[in-house]
């Protein structure tokens, strides 16, 4: 005969509770009983910790900043980097879109100045480059050179063979990068070349789009009369002249310096001093020869005089930008040899004089000195990488090397 079960019994007896011990003649002890902490209770779950690691708290405490990069909860788009790039060089402008430094890791009050030396520079139109081709279902595609033309914004990297746009990446904000064709032609580059001319025209979009916005910031930085800080001074059109006087002479004394190769600061430029440098002397005397020249200086503003140290460094950077530019339009898509020659300086630092030799119009041999670079390994494959970046930095492709 089968014993009947009741519901309490059956989950009395499957159940993990301790065994019932018969009451003794032993006094009772008192039992403070203690919660069992939640960690012991829960089981070790391999998923559990590959998905929810624990988190100690000495190393990352309360904010994961460590493994979440900081963002900005009003555009949902990574937060400016926490250290900026303070000082700016001529070497870190890139005519290469895929090589250069975005405009957001220099910091705001240096913006300025790179955005105008990548405008001085202008964009990159790989001329000479054999662009790369390739296989489209069962077409071969590629870069079409009339796009440069029939689109004035449109630049291409070599490097990674694709299309940038070079208003956008000096202007557009980080919070713009979501949009279509944005982080496209900033970023990553553009390499469908089948629906490539539909993808320019819908990247430019309408009157308010944010490329003919960043496009339109480009213009302004370009016409210094549309820039703010033009519209907050209230110059009048004879300061502006005298201003243009200043510059003019400062320039021409930095013009012939660099002609002649001599120094332009000197060891003590003070008013009372016997002699003043070069540049200042010469200034001096080109004040005592032309009247217009003098007043320009003599009446001029005191903080615009065109004549500190910096400016005479700007004066001679813009001067060898003008000189390269006009080696490079000469040059423009001919074969060419590089000839390295050592230039050692007085301070016994290893340099590298880089002339480029070329064949112009006329068929007649042409020398052209390019630039001098600091050689810091003086091995060939160290040769070899300052020379390929001198290449890079100017724009110069090394399909038309020759020798």
């Amino acid at each position: 005969m089968k014993r009947k079960r009741t519901m309490h019994s059956w989950f009395a007896s499957s159940s993990n509770t301790l065994p019932i011990v018969p009451e003794s003649n032993v006094a009772p002890i008192n039992v403070i009983v203690q919660p069992t902490p939640i960690e012991n209770i829960i089981p070790d779950d391999p998923t559990n910790e590959s998905t929810n690691p624990s988190v100690d708290e000495s190393t990352n405490p309360t904010s994961n900043e460590r493994t979440n990069p900081p963002t900005d909860e009003s555009t949902n788009q990574p937060a400016p980097p926490t250290q900026y790039i303070l000082e700016f060089h001529p070497s870190q402008i890139f005519g290469d879109p895929a090589d250069r430094i975005p405009i957001e890791d220099y910091a705001p009050k240096i913006r300025s100045e790179v955005r105008r030396a990548y405008l001085l520079k202008e964009r990159n139109k790989a001329s000479g480059h054999k662009f790369e081709v390739t296989l489209d279902g069962k077409i071969w595609r590629s870069f079409q050179p009339q796009w440069l033309d029939r689109f004035v914004w449109l630049e291409y990297s070599v490097a990674k063979e694709a299309a940038f746009c070079f208003p956008c990446f000096l202007f557009m904000k980080p919070s713009h990068a979501a949009t279509f064709g944005n982080d496209v032609f900033t970023i990553d580059g553009y390499k469908r070349w089948k629906t490539a001319f539909a993808s320019f025209q819908k990247h430019v979009g309408g009157p308010s789009s944010y490329h003919n916005i960043a496009r339109g910031s480009c213009d302004d930085f370009k016409n210094q009369r549309a820039n703010v800080a033009t519209k907050f001074r209230a110059h009048t059109k004879e300061s502006e002249i005298k201003y243009k006087i200043r510059l003019t002479a400062s320039l021409d004394c930095a013009r012939y310096l660099i002609a002649q190769g001599e120094a332009f600061r000197g060891h003590d430029e003070s008013s009372d001093s016997v002699n003043k440098g070069n540049f200042t002397e010469f200034l001096d005397w080109y004040k005592d020869k032309n009247k217009d020249v003098k007043d320009a200086f003599d009446n001029g503003q005191g903080n615009a005089l065109m004549i500190c140290s910096q400016i005479q460094k700007d004066l001679a950077t813009c001067c060898a930008l003008e000189v390269t530019k006009v080696i490079k339009n000469e040059l423009e898509d001919k074969n060419f040899v590089i000839l390295v020659h050592e230039a050692r300086d007085c301070s016994m630092k290893e340099q590298m004089a880089i002339i480029l030799r070329f064949l112009d119009d006329s068929g007649e041999l042409q020398e052209r000195f390019l630039a001098i670079k600091h050689i810091t390994d003086c091995t060939s494959a160290g040769i070899k990488e300052a020379l390929f970046y001198v290449s890079k930095y100017h724009g110069l492709s090394n399909n038309r090397l020759r020798g």
